[in-house]
């Protein structure tokens, strides 16, 4: 993580996962005329503050 010095308590994040599912995010980002960072922000804001939990499992 790196301090953004566009703006006070912010951070940029960088998050390796597969090609097709940042293909994925990619394409729901612009369907929504979005960039991809505002939408990562926006469905992991609305995640958070519902509250719910995510359960992990190991795969077998």
């Amino acid at each position: 993580m790196t301090t953004n010095p566009v703006g006070k308590n912010t951070k940029t994040i960088g998050i390796n996962m597969t090609k097709n599912m940042a293909d994925e995010l990619e394409a729901r980002a612009t369907s929504m005329h979005l960039s991809t960072s505002k939408y990562c922000k926006v469905i992991l804001t609305e995640w958070i503050n519902s509250g719910k939990k995510l359960t992990l499992q190991e795969k077998k």
